[in-house]
């Protein structure tokens, strides 16, 4: 009998689900604030408002220098709480800005059908909007860190904000979505602020060198990492928009923003599995657990898109559920691949493995991107599920013969069974 209790007083489980949770508010709010749109605005806008986001989060990625990983890995241990926070947001707000201006000046080569995005008032808007969507995830990143994950779940709820702003927002256009999401952005930032200082993390303005000394290694190698693992989501809605048109490219974004309620399941758990391996909790034990939780609750989670994800895309509007559903399906069952994907270069961050996460998700993005290109040419729309299927499943075989003949994790995760069965038979004796 599944006890909620029982996982509950688990950490891993505990942190994953609050992790969860936050993912859940962020997803809502995210679905909702969408289907305003879908309904109040024609899909051609929403798909070029989803394509500037698309290339906005690469380029937050990008500006947080790997720095986020480094968060979580280091700030627990840290001597200089208040230093090593203060430069992470520092640093990533200057390289966010940066990097916006440059991919404004070359949208000419990266993006021609986005050149719009420079004209009148578009580029401060798109400034101020990255940067604050950069020093909201590293935020994010601190709660986290603190093992504090139920404070960020408030900063969700906040974020909720800017549906009420797109109501009143709305007659700008596409200015208005961005204006929405700066409004709640802001507003949670500063909530961010107060709460972290209340946690004994104070945020000052200046650089401090030695508190990030330690972690610039680590960050860096995550950096790449981070790059390599966020490309292909964020230059599809790209070439969907180049190559299949804008409404496509906004029947991707719905399919995605729902399908993404089960990417969290992996998601969340392997950064638990992060935060509860970098306080050096045991690994093995906690990679058997995070399996099985993600298992447990994406099977049913596929079967409900398979049966009601047409009636849920409803809530956008029929042309999307009609445009979109197919696509979710295939996105629904690449989660599964998704898990094994996500818990070994979790542990691959544990143990500071950063090279093979850069090749693993390497290969994932290149495979995706050349896939994903030729098969939406030959199959419309479709094409881009087919090749998230074919890539993740490739990607996770790969990563399974070497889990268990190379590294025998699956010897280690019989004996991890074996102790607890044990363990079990003497607290029963004792009895």
């Amino acid at each position: 009998m599944f006890c909620v209790e029982k996982y509950y007083r688990e950490t891993l489980y505990r942190n994953s689900i609050a992790i969860m949770l936050n993912t859940v508010a962020g997803s809502f709010f995210g679905l909702l604030f969408w289907i305003v749109a879908a309904r109040t605005m024609p899909s051609r806008d929403i798909g070029l408002a989803t394509a500037v986001i698309s290339a906005s989060t690469l380029i937050v990625t990008l500006s947080r220098l790997g720095m986020d990983s480094g968060l979580i890995r280091f700030l627990p241990t840290s001597n200089d709480k208040d230093g090593f926070y203060s430069s992470t947001l520092i640093i990533t707000l200057i390289a966010s800005i940066l990097l916006t201006i440059t991919f404004l000046i070359g949208l000419d080569w990266f993006s021609p059908s986005l050149s719009f995005i420079r004209e009148g008032l578009f580029p401060l808007i798109i400034i101020i909007f990255i940067a604050l969507m950069s020093l909201n995830g590293i935020q994010y990143t601190t709660f986290i860190a603190l093992r504090r994950g139920g404070i960020s779940f408030i900063n969700n709820l906040l974020l909720g904000l800017r549906i009420p702003a797109l109501y009143f927002l709305a007659f700008l256009g596409l200015l208005g979505i961005f204006s929405a999401f700066e409004v709640a952005y802001l507003i949670t930032f500063i909530f961010g602020v107060y709460m972290i200082s209340r946690l004994g993390v104070k945020f000052k303005f200046k650089l401090s060198v030695d508190s990030t000394k330690e972690s610039f290694l680590f960050s860096l190698g995550n950096y790449t990492a981070g790059i390599f693992s966020m490309i292909a989501i964020t230059i599809i809605p790209i070439l969907i928009v180049n190559l299949i048109g804008a409404e496509n490219c906004a029947y991707f974004y719905v399919a995605y923003s729902v399908s993404s309620l089960l990417f969290m399941i992996p998601g969340a758990t392997s950064t638990s599995l992060f935060v509860e391996g970098s306080h050096d909790f045991p690994l093995k034990e906690n990679v058997l657990k995070s399996l099985k939780f993600c298992t447990i609750l994406l099977m049913p989670s596929i079967i409900i898109i398979f049966l009601f994800g047409d009636k849920i895309l409803l809530l956008f509007s029929t042309e999307f559920s009609e445009q979109s559903f197919e696509l979710l399906k295939l996105l629904a069952i690449s989660s599964l691949f998704s898990t094994i994907v996500s818990v070994y270069t979790t542990i691959k961050r544990i143990q500071k493995e950063i090279g093979i996460i850069n090749y693993i998700n390497i290969i994932s993005s290149v495979m995706l991107i050349s896939a994903g290109s030729i098969l939406m040419l030959k199959y419309g729309l479709i094409g881009i599920g087919y090749a998230w299927i074919i890539s993740n499943m490739i990607v996770s075989i790969g990563i399974l013969i070497l889990m268990i003949k190379k590294e025998k994790w699956f010897d280690g995760l019989k004996q991890c069974i074996r102790s607890k069965d044990n363990k079990k038979i003497i607290r029963t004796k004792s009895l």
